[in-house]
């Protein structure tokens, strides 16, 4: 309880980072903001990276599971997403989630 002197240190939280994005340097990228209701074209191309996979977390024991938190579905895994500097700045900070952007309208970049 507060205020006993008896603090304890916190959970560690297995996974609380699940993804990254990575910016890829491409010259010519006319493609629309993949944001919901953002029609900019000057965008930036970046690859989602799942890192949940990485991880040594057993997702049968609930035991270990963290109230709050969710996995990210595989078919995201290292496709490319163009967003506008204000999008991918929000999506970085996270102010919008995955859930905010169209993942209907991938971009194929080798």
């Amino acid at each position: 309880m507060m205020g006993d002197k008896n603090l304890f240190d916190p959970k560690p939280v297995d996974g609380a980072l699940t993804m990254i994005l990575v910016r890829l340097a491409v010259d010519n990228t006319s493609h629309p903001c993949m944001a919901h209701f953002c029609s900019k074209t000057g965008t930036l191309l970046y690859r989602i990276r799942l890192l949940q996979n990485r991880l040594n977390i057993d997702p049968l024991n609930e035991k270990k599971w963290v109230h709050g938190l969710s996995s990210i579905h595989e078919s995201l895994n290292k496709k490319c997403l163009p967003l506008c500097s204000m999008h991918a700045s929000d999506l970085f900070l996270g102010n919008i989630t995955l859930q905010d952007i169209d993942c209907t309208q991938f971009v194929d970049v080798e």
